[in-house]
């Protein structure tokens, strides 16, 4: 599964710094995302909306904890993170990410972060 996992954290990468472009190709239809002071399921066009004002994040350092892939079509991985935004203090958290398999393409579904 490495190759997969490679996969699986490039694209976690790119939601951590890219633009709306991005999320609406990497995104499924909709995703349940859990983030300190916002817990919904949001549509492709709405989580892609969620990045089109204000800086994206700098020096992204991902530590993998974990990868499962309890059926064919789903992957779910778990790691650290920590990276900054503009003028903010450096963040730190707890992720959990799930992507599923929509065609040969890896799309996330699920997102949640928990502030370290």
């Amino acid at each position: 599964m490495p190759e997969l996992e490679d996969t699986i954290y490039e694209l976690e990468r790119g939601f951590w710094t890219g633009g709306a472009d991005f999320y609406r190709a990497h995104a499924d239809d909709s995703c349940l995302v859990v983030f300190p002071g916002m817990v919904r399921l949001l549509s492709n066009a709405e989580l892609a909306q969620t990045v089109t004002s204000g800086p994206r994040w700098q020096d992204l350092e991902i530590r993998p904890k974990g990868m499962t892939r309890p059926a064919p079509t789903v992957v779910v991985i778990a790691y650290e993170a920590s990276a900054r935004r503009g003028d903010e203090p450096p963040y730190r958290a707890a992720i959990s990410s799930g992507y599923v398999d929509r065609g040969g393409l890896w799309k996330l579904a699920w997102h949640t972060q928990t502030p370290l």
